[in-house]
C-alpha cells in the first residue's frame, strides 16, 4: 500500500507542475501576438514566390509575385538537411536570417534505372534550373542568398541578392 501510495503522490505533483507549467507558456503567447509561421498551405493560403534561375555557380532572380504555391514547388523546398547541397536564406532590413529552405540539388540529375545499368556515370550536371522559393505573405525579406554546402555545417556564399519588393 505504502509504494501504491508514493506513486500516486508523484503522479498528482507532476500533473500539478504541468499544469502550472502550460497556464504560464499561454500567459507569454498572448502577450507576444507577433509570431510568424514559417511555411506556406498550398491549399489556402497565398504566398510570396521568388522564382529563381541558376546553374549551381550563378544565380539571378527572373520574377517574383504574391500567388498561390504550386505542390511540387513546396515539395521540393523545405527545412534544411544534411542532404541538402544548395540552401535558400531570406534576411530582413538588419541582416538577421527569416528564413532558410533548403532545396536539395536541383543540378544533378541521376539515372539509375533501365538502360543505363551498364553505364560509367549515373549522374549528370543540369544546365540552367527555375526554382520557386515561397515564403508567408506577411514576410517582407530585403535580401535573399543562395549558399552551397562545403562541409557537414558549413555553406559558401555563391549569390547575394537584394530584393526591392513591398
Amino acid at each position: 500500500m505504502g509504494n501504491k501510495l508514493v506513486a500516486m503522490v508523484k503522479y498528482l505533483f507532476f500533473c500539478i507542475i504541468l499544469t502550472l507549467n502550460i497556464s504560464s507558456n499561454d500567459d507569454i503567447l498572448n502577450k507576444n501576438q507577433s509570431l510568424n509561421k514559417l511555411h506556406v498551405d498550398f491549399t489556402t493560403e497565398n504566398a510570396k514566390i521568388f522564382q529563381i534561375i541558376g546553374d549551381g555557380s550563378d544565380f539571378k532572380l527572373k520574377n517574383t509575385y504574391v500567388g498561390k504555391p504550386k505542390r511540387r514547388d513546396l515539395k521540393k523546398i523545405g527545412l534544411v538537411t544534411k542532404r541538402d547541397k544548395y540552401v535558400i536564406k531570406f534576411f530582413d532590413e538588419n541582416d538577421q536570417l527569416i528564413i532558410e529552405m533548403g532545396i536539395g540539388d536541383p543540378f544533378t540529375a541521376y539515372a539509375q534505372h533501365i538502360g543505363y545499368e551498364d553505364s560509367k556515370r549515373f549522374a549528370f550536371q543540369l544546365s540552367d534550373q527555375d526554382i520557386h522559393a515561397p515564403i508567408p505573405v506577411n514576410i517582407t525579406p530585403t535580401k535573399l542568398s543562395i549558399e552551397k554546402r562545403v562541409s557537414e555545417n558549413s555553406f559558401k556564399l555563391i549569390t547575394l541578392i537584394p530584393l526591392d519588393i513591398q
